[in-house]
């Protein structure tokens, strides 16, 4: 009866867990409001379209390299689109994996400069934290120092980050000493009780917030929601269509992955 019971528990959380894996399409949203982030609103006609990325307006190396797509060239001091790993050259050898993910240090030669080439990372083959931490070897891991070595931690999923620190970033550590993906009813404010990210950082979990118990749970709609808030309250999962708060039909992603990646990458400039 017990484990009927447990697992009857179980199957109403999954039922009643409100989790969207599509976020919006810049050519979804319909109000101007609405439209950030990659995207940009033209008043000419109403609607909202996805950045161009212009790489010539970044003027200096660390916000160049910061840009999917852009790379900083030593040899003309400009930005301009990534092209290939051997095409540049640069004064600080780790420099080189700041050009694209598929970018490593060459030999560096008697000038004191490092020519890129196209490679990969090998966490073990750093023996420091400032060259280890947060490197990349691949879309789903990262390197990270500890106890005088530099290992590879998979960031697939935050059941499966290993380091407490890396954990903490977009996940939690239980007092089990394990990580775990945030829940709604981990949400203590009602500024804070919008959604959380799914275990394998596929997409979110709607949250809900009560005002008269003061505690966050899973949504079981989105029909409370506004044109105002529904926009934001889903992390652009859903959309106003202009009567009501729909779910986005854009690019399913496991896009949470490079996003733990890329807010990492943030962190470093």
């Amino acid at each position: 009866m017990k484990t009927q019971l447990l697992l009857i528990a179980m199957i109403s959380l999954s039922v009643n867990a409100l989790t969207a894996t599509n976020e919006c399409d810049c050519t979804e949203i319909v109000q101007s409001a609405d439209c950030k982030g990659g995207c940009t609103w033209s008043s000419a006609d109403s609607s909202c379209s996805a950045k161009t990325v212009d790489c010539t307006t970044y003027t200096t190396q660390p916000t160049c390299d910061a840009v999917n797509t852009c790379a900083w060239n030593d040899t003309t001091s400009k930005c301009a689109t990534f092209t290939a790993c051997a095409d540049y050259t640069v004064t600080a050898a780790d420099q080189c994996y700041d050009k694209d993910s598929t970018c490593v240090p060459g030999t560096t030669g008697t000038d004191g400069k490092t020519p890129c080439k196209t490679g990969s990372v090998t966490c073990s083959s750093f023996s420091n934290a400032a060259d280890c931490n947060f490197k990349s070897p691949s879309s789903n891991a990262v390197c990270w120092f500890k106890a005088n070595t530099c290992s590879q931690i998979d960031v697939s999923k935050c059941s499966t980050i290993t380091d407490q620190d890396v954990c903490t970033i977009l996940c939690k550590w239980t007092s089990a000493g394990a990580c775990a993906a945030y829940t709604c009813a981990d949400m203590t404010t009602a500024e804070a009780c919008d959604t959380v990210l799914t275990d394998d950082f596929s997409g979110v979990n709607i949250c809900s917030w009560d005002s008269a118990t003061s505690k966050c749970s899973d949504a079981a709609d989105v029909s409370a929601l506004t044109s105002a808030n529904c926009f934001d309250k889903t992390a652009g999962y859903y959309y106003w269509d202009g009567s009501a708060c729909s779910e986005c039909s854009g690019s399913s992603s496991n896009g949470y992955i490079l996003a733990f990646i890329g807010f990492i990458a943030m962190l470093m400039f």
